[in-house]
């Protein structure tokens, strides 16, 4: 008498479409807990790679509905992420408009303060590389809070226009604009006062100047205008 063994048919890449699918279900459930979406949005992209593989194999179906969680999962954390920054940034978001020479003062005490600009004199190696004329800014950063503060931060959340346009910084370390590009990066200690200065390339013609500065991306703005 003959025995047949009926050996099952091996699957392949099943294992991918089963991590996909467990990955993208990580995913669309984490992404409205904004303490852990970054982490279950990595899930969900890798998921969205292994269902892609996945495809190509036997468990298309698992496969597909793997690469439709976890594409869900990513989109549903950048729409909550949004959501949560749109609200940081609310209604009681100030803007303060200044001139040249007067202090902004944000409501944990720290102080700006920004000069009216002075012609500056560009070296030969200085960036952006035609310059139809520059200016140099003298900021003023007085700490009234309780915590050391880095202005580096404050220069990354400034921002320059001239004539409704963006205004480049200069790199210039050769000549009179100063070589920071805008950037004044020091630490300033509770009740001491740093000042540093920032060049930025403008057209020929007078205009007007604006100069935005922030502490954070949600701090309210002071925004400092006037000729140039």
């Amino acid at each position: 008498m003959t025995v047949i063994q009926l050996r099952p048919t091996p699957t392949r890449f099943g294992g991918l479409a089963i991590a996909s699918l467990v990955l993208g279900i990580v995913g669309v459930c984490g992404s409205p807990i904004l303490l852990l979406n970054n982490a279950t949005a990595v899930a969900a992209a890798v998921g969205l790679v292994l269902g892609a593989v996945a495809l190509f194999g036997s468990k298309k179906v698992m496969a597909g509905f793997g690469v439709g969680l976890s594409v869900l999962g990513v989109a549903l954390t950048l729409v909550a992420q949004n959501a949560a920054v749109r609200e940081l940034e609310g209604s009681d978001q100030r803007v303060e408009q200044l001139t040249w020479g007067k202090r902004h003062t944000w409501r944990d005490g720290l102080a700006v303060e920004v000069s009216a600009p002075a012609a500056c004199t560009p070296g030969p190696y200085a960036a952006p590389a035609k310059i139809a004329r520059a200016v140099k800014f003298t900021v003023t950063v007085t700490n009234g809070t309780d915590k050391p503060f880095e202005t580096a931060v404050l220069s990354v959340g400034s921002d320059a226009q001239f004539d409704g346009r963006t205004a480049e910084a200069v790199f210039d370390h050769s000549g009179g604009c100063g070589g920071n590009g805008g950037f004044g990066s020091a630490t300033v200690l509770p009740g001491r006062t740093y000042t540093y200065d920032v060049s930025y390339s403008i057209g020929a013609e007078p205009g007007e100047m604006q100069l935005t500065l922030r502490p954070s991306f949600v701090a309210d703005k002071a925004v400092f205008t006037g000729r140039t």
